[in-house]
This record gives structure tokens, C-alpha cells and sequence, in this order.
């Protein structure tokens, strides 16, 4: 099982994603840590794994299909194998639906029995669509029992450009009175889940698959009532449409009521070789010596310590010692691992004061504290997964040959192979445990490693061949159980009887993604229906997370109302520490954890829905309000507090996304923008409040970033700053009161910021800040703007492609896991534009293309030649030529990894301009009308210390004055001169440098008939 904690869970769970994406095809890997277990498809299908029956062939007969009609049968008169006449009983009745269908892909009441087949198309109208939730019943009342002879179901697979997946299991069953019902068949995906379009027929053929409840012997059942149900996927569609029922009218001969099973889940008892809590302890290599089990950390596990550390009670009966990892890199013991990597696991397991003789003395703690000399820890131990592609395991005998499992060597031997190492495994695993008489142990049975009974052909075989030779044998005088514990979408996982497993709970995988609640329903309904049981799932991220505390909460809620909790066996996964620290902590609310587990396991846990109090938040020790702006020069740092607290409610927040300390300072500068704080109160039930905040800048705030990097020596000489000054002010003149002239020296300073960076007088720190408050103030013209894209992964809200032009920095858009994908953003109307800014989360494109439209339908490329571009990781800012256009695409090529394209924020900006920006900006004149005195001054917007030159012409031309003079030390400068004469009217001056090519001209009245009245101009 794929572990999940603190610490070494991170890494653990990295090492088995090539797991994940051979078994998953890469669908169900999270983008958050891999979860336990990686809900796997089953991967490509194999040549042997051909259906025996395709689409076109009737049950039990051939049926005549127009060459026409996709699909599987129609109705019509067909003769069977008894000699007797069958058709389809289902054509034209109405059903019920356990779940409507989506409202997008509705049932308008005989869309399955109508007779009209759903072309290998999602846009057919024939197909009826599902999406999440539970597992899909459709139940049809044949009006009296007749006799039945086969049953077909059509679905349609359009992944992963129309996210459609047929059912994993399609299952079959027959009632008398629509209430208690009997198995027919069992059906899993024979094409699996592949890329593409097409259909899959799911059947059961009485002549060919008897009656599961019955056996083979039985071919035709006898009942009134039929229902077909299928499991649905926690992302993908489910796409159904004709469901016939083959048979006749009345009872023919051979035909047999079939018994009725009552779900239930599998209890504790001989199964289980008497365990009922089953925990489980990762010890193989991992981070922080987590897969090092001490007697202190595995003490709380089996068994009630009170806050004192005190033992006062049992707690799991039963301990699953498994490894994931070696310590040889990119092996692991889900099919990565060879014959060293399986025989340092045994060492460590079995070494003196290893992992085993550290349980066998916690064993003796607890029963010595307890007064219950004798009782023994039950213990079981795992059996590696012996992958099909090794070619060179090692040689398990002296002088022997290297063991290749591979069907490259035939698949007999390889078959053979496998068992070979298997069968050496438990004899190293009965010499030592029975060499080291462990007294406080017993070894009770072995774990199958793999998650779900594997799709090659001998993968069956393989587990039937283990449970043989597992049963056969006995360690220390005693039998041995076969456990297992299945992901939620383990290929055939309700075979697990005829494979030889003995006690099996199935993950719901409820904690490690974000399912709705239904799935832990779902999942014990299935555990109830296979006559399995569950595991309950948790991590360390609930001691630190309100989202994971009430998921947790939810298992333990989940169990009590299903009946898991009394009636059934159970395993606990919980990470690497998850019970040990929630025992130890000092912190009530998460000391209650433990408490609750504790409940659980002894049968008198209460159902905890309690809604949890009001919180009231300060920002910078004041009432915080969402909606706040603040200068990005300000820091801020929040606190909470409950205003009823019980001591056992959780308060955790998250600021953009990330994990947040209460009382942390965090400062604002080079974050503008929209920013999130979300608290998260949790009791039985988490309410999450969101408080936004935005960090807003103006010239003034940037010259104040300017100052301090000054100060720390960011730029290298001092027209740098002069210049980028000059240009603030300008624009801090206009602000309020000319839009354009500020958007002018915007684009002026950011055209500055560049050439100063190629020049190299302002370093990365400085550069980068200044270059985000750009951004912040000229715009991202796609913010809010609506947006389209090909795929959201999962078609999770969560994902959407709006999420990407939201502003928020930690919302993302997702899409499927596809090479082919496109994202667009509609700016409403045509623009300008020359840059974009994409900031990849880890799940980012290799190779990409930016393309503009005006109509959606004809794309240019805004790069030359092929206009493709490689991605870099983080924030990458592509710029090119400016363009005019609506629309912005961004077309996916290639994947940079196994996950989709992932995209925090996508920004298109227009930071071209400025071109009109002189090498004297900002000349104000004054005129004294009374005594003549006229005054200029400006600035010099290179930030070069030179001689201004000044030449005023009178309102007949005539030279008034020419004089020069020296620029301040801060780069601008001022003439002071007085007019001569009383020529009434306009006068111009003209200012130039030494490095201009032209002068710049500014004229000024003056009016000798208003005197004693000064004026600007």
C-alpha cells in the first residue's frame, strides 16, 4: 500500500508513482502528494485479454446487427442452444435509476431498451450520461419471472478528450421480489481503460458463465426482476446505453430460482485469524528513520495509552509490518525491487533489536501492563510484488541462474519464476521467525503486496499459486491467512475468494483526494456486496489540516453508520506516525484523535456532526475584514480566535494556499495583487471561511522600493536610479487625473527596468520587484475575462480554466492528462498586446504554442518560425512583436511530466509604448506677470547628469535668452531668467542635452494687461 504521512510520506509516495502510472495509465495521480494507493486503471490490454465475446455477437446465440448500428444485439428471434426461442425481454419496459443521470445526458425513460445503439461518440443523443457520485443501479421489472438466458450492457469509452471511461465492474442480478437478490455475474472492463473512442459490451451468457451464485452448472435463471449496476470513477463519465435481457416467457426447462445473498461485511473470526483491528506499520526506508519502529513508537499502536503515556487498554490486535522503499534508489517493493532489496528487508525486519524484536518487546509491555501474561500480538508479515518487468531478479540458490519474470522468456517460465520467488520468501520468512521464537508474537498470515489482481494473464494464476503454497505450509505449528487491501479500483477485486485471499478490506481512498463523503457509502456498499470489508485511511496532515481532521472524522462517522464499526474486520492506515503523535500531543484538540480511534475500536464511538464555532479573526491586531487593500510596502500577520472553545475544536488557515502559523508576519512587497486566507474550524463537521486581501502599489510605493534597494546596493551607479525615479514621478503627477499618461511612463520605466537589466546595473532582487509592480499596475487584460479550455481534470470545479485569471495566486486551472490540450482566454474585445506571463504549478508544459485570433477560427502564431516554445519551471514571461487580437491561446505539445497542464495565473500584457517619452519630460513653466520673472524646470529621463540648454523666442521670434545650466544631483534642473520688453502673446523655449537630437519645445503666455498676476503653464 502506498504510504502517506509526514516526513518520509512525501518521498514514499513519489517512489511508487511509476506505480501509479503504469497501473493508473496516468489518470488518477493527485497533484498533491500520490495517495495511498494510487486508484489504478488497469493498463493496456493485452493480446490474451481479448473479449471472448465482442460487440456484435449475441448470448447466448448469434444475432443479426444492421451493418449499420453500433453497439452490441438487437432484438430479434434467435434460437438458443436448448433448442427454445429467446428474444430480447427488455425491449421498450421502463427502469429505475438508483441516480438520475446527468441533466446534460438525461433518461427520458426507455433510452436503454429503445433498440437505438449510441454511436462511439459522446455527442450522441443515445448514450445516457453519469458522472460521480455512487455506484449506479438500473432495476427492470419483467412483469412475472421468466426465464432468463443472457444479459448485455453497452457502454462507451471517450478518454481522454471527452473524460469517458467505461465501468470498471458491471455487475449482474436477479430478484423475485426487488429486495433480496442472487448473483448472476460479476463483470470487469475486458478492453480496460485506453485512449480513444469505443464501446464495450459487459455480458452474462448463462451457457458459458453458469450462475455465480449457483455455479456452472446452472445456465438459465428464473426471476422477475433484473438489476445491472456499475461502478462509477471518481473523475470520469459514465456514458450507458442499450441493457437487453435475453430469454423467455415462462419457465423453460433447466431454469432455477437463484438464492439471494444478504451483503454483509466480513467479520472478524477464523478469516482473520481472529483479528479485528489490523494496523498497519510501513519499515522500509524511509525519511527521518520513520521506517525504524522503536518499542515507545509502536506501544500506542497496540495499545489505549492515557495523556500520562500510561498503558490502560488493548488497541490493534493485529500488526501488518510492509515496506515500500529500499534504500537502493528507484526500487521498491511494488514490482521495482530484486533478490538484495528483498533480502535487506528481511534483515531489517528480523535483525537483533529490529523492527520485530522492537514489536515482540512492546508486546511484552502492553501485556505485562495489562495483567494478561500470555496474550499474543498477532502479526503479519508482507510478500513483495514480483514485478513483470525485472529480467534479472537474482539467483534465490547457490549457483543458480538469475530468476527473469518477464514473458520475454516464455510465459510459463516466467509464471514459474515468479513463483519461484514467492515460495523463497516464505521459507526465509518461516526459517527466521521460527529461529528467533519470538514469545509475545505470533505470525498469523501474509499480505499481497500488489493492489489489485493484475491484468496480464498469469497475474490470477500467480495469486492462486501464492494462497496454495501459503495454506499448505505453517509457521511455528500454525496456519497461515492470505490478507489483502485492495485500492477502491482494483482490477477484479471481487474475485478475491477465487484467487485464495482469506480476509480482505478495500480502501475507500476517501482522505487522499477530494471525493464527495458518498464515496465512503459506496465503497462499504461494495466491501458489503464482494463480502469484503474497509480500511480507514489517515495521516499526519490531519494533527496540522482542517480539510484532512474532518475527512478523518468522516471515517470514523462512516464506520459507526454502516455498521463497519462493530460488524466488521478492519485495517488502519495511517501513514508513517499519524497514531503515535496524535497519542503524545499536548494539544487537546489533537489529542482527541487519538481518543476517537480508541472509541472506534472499542464499539462506543458516537457519531460526530457537530457544527463548530465562530471565529473571529484579526489582521495586525485589528478585526479583519475581507476586501482589504494595502500598500505592498506594509507586512501583515493574522490571529483567531474561537468564541465558544470546547478545547477539542481544530483552527488551521492556509495564506495562498500554503500552511499558516498564526501570528506569522508576512511582509507585502513584490506580492501585489490578490491574496487568500482561509481558516478552517473544525468540530464533527469544518466550515472554511476565506478572507481576501490586496496588496496594492502606486509611483509613490515604487519609489519607495527604488529608495530601499538604493539602500542595499541593488543598483550600480546612480543614473539608474535617477532615471527610474524620474519616471515615477511623472507618473505619480498624472495619477488620478490622465489614465494614458500614467499607462506612458509606466511602459516608459518598464522599457528602463529592461535596459538597465541588459546593462547591468540593477541586480535580480531589484529587478524583479520593480518588474512585478509593473505588471500589478499596467494589468493583466485576461484577468476575470472568460476563459475556455479542451479538459479540466476530473471535471473538478476545483480546476476550472477560470481558476488560472482569477488573480489568486494559489487557484490553478488543470487540465486531463493529455498532450493535445488547449487553454483560451476571450479579452472581449481586440487588444494590444506583447507579452505573456504563465506560472506553471508542477504539472507544466515541455513544448507549447501562443496563438492569436479575432475570430476563433484562424490562429497566428505570436512566436516566428514554428512558433513553438519550450517551458521553463515557475513564472515564465514570454514576450514578442506587439499584436492586435481578441483571443489568446496557449496550445499544448508536450507534457513536461505524467500529469496534465497546470497553470496558477495566466496573464497577457500590452508593456510596449513609451515611445513618445523625450529625453526632457515634465517641464513646468511659471511666469510672474508683475516682474517678468519666468521659471522652468524638468527632468532628465536617462538619469545622465549633463548641461541643459535653454532657448526662449518672444511672439515675433526674436531670441529673448539663451543660457545653460547643470542638472541637479537628482536629475532634473530649473532656469530662472526675466523677460525683456512688454511683447504681449506666446513664447516659446526650447531645451535640449548634449545627447539629443532635437530640442523639446514648451511655450508660455505672457500678459503685460494683467499685471501683478503670475501664471503657470
Amino acid at each position: 500500500m502506498t504510504q502517506e504521512s509526514e516526513g518520509s510520506s512525501y518521498d514514499m509516495k513519489r517512489s511508487r508513482q511509476w506505480v501509479a502510472l503504469v497501473m493508473v495509465a496516468i489518470m488518477i495521480v493527485t497533484m498533491m502528494p500520490i495517495a495511498q494507493a494510487e486508484e489504478a486503471l488497469p493498463p493496456t490490454q493485452t493480446e490474451e485479454q481479448t473479449p471472448a465475446n465482442p460487440p456484435g455477437e449475441a448470448y447466448p446465440v448469434e444475432v443479426t446487427i444492421p451493418s449499420d448500428l453500433p453497439g452490441a444485439g438487437t432484438e430479434g428471434v434467435i434460437a438458443s442452444v436448448y433448442g427454445a426461442v429467446y428474444h430480447n425481454l427488455a425491449a421498450g419496459l421502463s427502469y429505475e435509476w438508483s441516480q438520475e443521470p446527468e441533466a446534460s445526458y438525461p433518461d427520458e425513460g426507455n433510452k436503454l431498451t429503445d433498440g437505438i445503439y449510441g454511436a462511439s461518440n459522446r455527442s450522441d443523443v443515445a448514450w445516457v450520461g453519469h458522472h460521480l457520485g455512487k455506484t449506479r443501479e438500473v432495476v427492470f421489472d419483467l412483469g412475472a419471472k421468466k426465464s432468463l438466458t443472457g444479459i448485455k450492457a453497452n457502454f462507451l469509452e471517450d478518454w481522454p478528450t471527452n473524460n469517458v471511461l467505461v465501468p470498471l465492474t458491471v455487475s449482474m442480478y436477479v430478484s423475485d421480489d426487488k429486495v433480496n437478490w442472487g448473483l448472476l455475474k460479476d463483470n470487469a472492463t475486458q478492453k480496460l481503460w485506453n485512449d480513444g473512442k469505443y464501446t464495450e459490451t459487459y455480458v452474462w451468457d448463462g451457457s458459458k458463465d453458469g450462475i455465480k451464485a449457483i455455479g456452472p452448472d446452472a445456465k438459465i435463471a428464473y426471476a422477475r426482476y433484473v438489476k445491472v449496476t456499475f461502478t462509477m470513477h471518481t473523475r470520469a463519465m459514465t456514458f450507458v446505453d442499450e441493457i437487453e435481457i435475453l430469454g423467455e416467457d415462462g419457465k423453460v426447462a433447466g431454469a432455477v430460482t437463484v438464492p439471494t445473498h444478504t451483503p454483509k461485511f466480513l467479520a472478524a473470526g477464523e478469516a482473520t485469524a481472529g483479528i479485528e483491528h489490523l494496523g498497519l506499520l510501513y519499515n522500509g526506508q524511509y525519511a527521518n528513520d520513520l521506517g525504524i519502529w522503536t518499542k515507545e513508537r509502536i506501544i500506542p499502536n497496540i495499545s489505549y495509552v492515557d495523556k500520562d503515556g500510561k498503558i490502560k487498554d488493548r488497541l490493534f490486535d493485529g500488526v501488518l509490518y510492509l515496506g515500500i522503499n529500499s534504500p537502493n534508489p528507484g526500487r521498491d517493493f511494488g514490482g521495482r525491487a530484486y533478490l538484495e532489496d528483498w533480502q535487506w528487508y528481511l534483515d531489517k525486519t528480523f535483525a537483533v533489536g529490529g523492527d520485530m524484536d522492537a514489536l515482540n518487546a512492546a508486546a511484552k509491555e502492553v501485556s505485562d501492563a495489562l495483567n494478561e501474561s500470555g496474550v499474543k500480538e498477532k502479526v503479519v508479515l508482507m510478500i513483495p510484488d514480483p514485478g513483470e518487468s525485472i529480467t534479472n531478479f537474482g539467483a534465490i540458490e547457490q549457483g543458480g541462474e538469475s530468476l527473469n519474470f518477464n514473458d520475454s522468456v516464455g510465459k510459463e517460465k516466467a509464471l514459474a519464476n515468479r513463483e519461484k520467488a514467492v515460495q523463497w520468501w516464505l521459507q526465509q520468512v518461516k526459517s527466521r521467525w521460527e529461529a528467533k521464537g519470538y514469545a509475545n508474537l505470533e505470525l498469523v498470515g501474509m499480505y499481497w503486496f500488489e493492489e489489485q489482481i493484475s491484468t496480464s494473464q498469469s497475474g490470477p494464476d500467480l495469486i492462486r499459486s501464492v494462497s496454495s503454497t501459503l495454506h499448505d505450509m505453517q509457521i511455528s505449528g500454525k496456519d497461515l491467512k492470505f490478507f489483502w487491501i485492495p485500492h477502491f479500483f482494483a482490477y477484479k477485486a471481487f474475485m478475491w475468494k477465487d484467487v485464495g485471499f482469506d480476509a480482505v478490506t478495500i480502501q475507500p481512498n476517501y482522505f487522499f483526494e477530494p471525493t464527495d463523503i458518498e464515496r465512503l457509502e459506496d465503497s462499504a456498499n461494495l466491501a458489503k456486496q464482494y463480502g469484503m470489508s474497509n480500511e480507514l485511511e489517515f495521516d499526519d496532515r490531519m494533527l496540522t489540516d482542517g480539510v484532512f481532521r474532518e475527512r478523518y472524522i468522516d471515517y470514523l462517522n462512516s464506520g459507526a453508520k454502516t455498521g463497519l464499526m462493530k460488524d466488521g474486520f478492519k485495517s488502519y492506515y495511517q501513514g508513517n506516525n499519524a497514531v503515535y503523535n496524535t497519542a503524545v500531543s499536548n494539544d487537546p484538540a489533537t489529542r482527541v484523535l487519538y481518543d476517537w480511534l480508541y472509541q472506534f475500536v472499542k464499539g462506543t464511538y458516537q457519531v460526530n456532526e457537530a457544527p463548530p464555532s465562530e471565529v473571529d479573526v484579526q489582521m495586525n491586531g485589528k478585526p479583519f475584514q475581507s476586501g482589504m487593500k494595502l500598500p505592498d510596502s506594509e507586512s501583515v500577520s493574522f490571529t483567531w480566535k474561537l468564541r465558544t472553545d470546547d478545547g477539542l475544536t481544530k483552527v488551521t488557515a492556509t495564506y495562498d494556499g500554503k500552511p499558516y502559523t498564526a501570528g506569522t508576519v508576512i511582509p507585502l512587497a513584490g506580492k501585489l495583487g490578490k491574496h487568500e486566507l482561509n481558516i478552517t474550524v473544525t468540530a464533527g463537521h469544518m466550515v472554511t471561511k476565506s478572507y481576501v486581501i490586496e496588496a496594492t502599489t502606486n509611483a509613490s510605493g515604487m519609489k519607495a522600493l527604488v529608495d530601499r534597494f538604493e539602500q542595499a546596493k541593488q543598483f550600480t551607479n546612480s543614473a539608474t536610479v535617477r532615471s527610474l525615479n524620474n519616471y515615477l514621478e511623472m507618473m505619480k503627477r498624472y495619477e488620478g487625473k490622465d489614465t494614458a499618461q500614467v499607462t506612458k511612463y509606466l511602459q516608459g520605466f518598464n522599457a528602463k527596468l529592461d535596459e538597465f537589466k541588459k546593462a547591468g546595473t540593477i541586480k535580480d532582487e531589484a529587478y524583479n520587484t520593480l518588474k512585478e509592480s509593473v505588471y500589478y499596475l499596467i494589468g493583466n487584460l485576461a484577468q476575470n475575462k472568460t476563459v475556455e479550455a479542451s479538459s479540466t481534470e476530473g471535471n473538478n470545479a476545483n480546476y476550472a480554466p477560470a481558476k488560472a485569471v482569477d488573480g489568486f495566486p494559489a487557484s490553478r486551472w488543470a487540465s486531463e492528462y493529455v498532450d493535445n490540450t488547449w487553454f483560451l482566454v476571450d479579452l472581449d474585445e481586440v487588444k494590444e498586446m506583447d507579452t505573456v506571463r504563465i506560472d506553471w504549478e508542477y504539472a507544466r508544459a515541455d513544448k507549447y504554442k501562443l496563438l492569436v485570433s479575432n475570430d476563433k477560427q484562424n490562429w497566428i502564431n505570436v512566436m516566428p518560425n514554428d512558433g513553438i516554445i519550450t517551458a521553463h519551471d515557475g513564472k515564465e514571461t514570454i514576450q514578442f512583436n506587439p499584436v492586435k487580437a481578441r483571443y489568446m491561446k496557449l496550445q499544448g505539445i508536450k507534457r513536461a511530466t505524467d500529469y496534465g497542464y497546470s497553470i496558477y495565473e495566466f496573464g497577457v500584457y500590452n508593456l510596449s509604448g513609451a515611445v513618445d517619452v523625450k529625453g526632457i519630460e515634465g517641464i513646468q513653466v511659471k511666469v510672474d506677470e508683475e516682474t517678468k520673472k519666468v521659471t522652468i524646470d524638468g527632468l532628465l529621463m536617462n538619469g545622465v547628469l549633463t548641461n541643459v540648454k535653454l532657448k526662449v523666442l518672444d511672439p515675433k521670434g526674436k531670441v529673448q535668452i539663451e543660457d545653460e545650466t547643470k542638472s541637479t544631483v537628482a536629475g532634473s534642473f530649473q532656469f530662472t531668467f526675466k523677460l525683456t520688453g512688454n511683447l504681449k502673446g506666446t513664447n516659446e523655449a526650447y531645451l535640449s542635452t548634449g545627447y539629443m537630437s532635437e530640442p523639446v519645445k514648451v511655450t508660455f503666455e505672457y500678459s503685460k494687461e494683467n499685471p501683478g498676476k503670475g501664471h503657470d503653464k
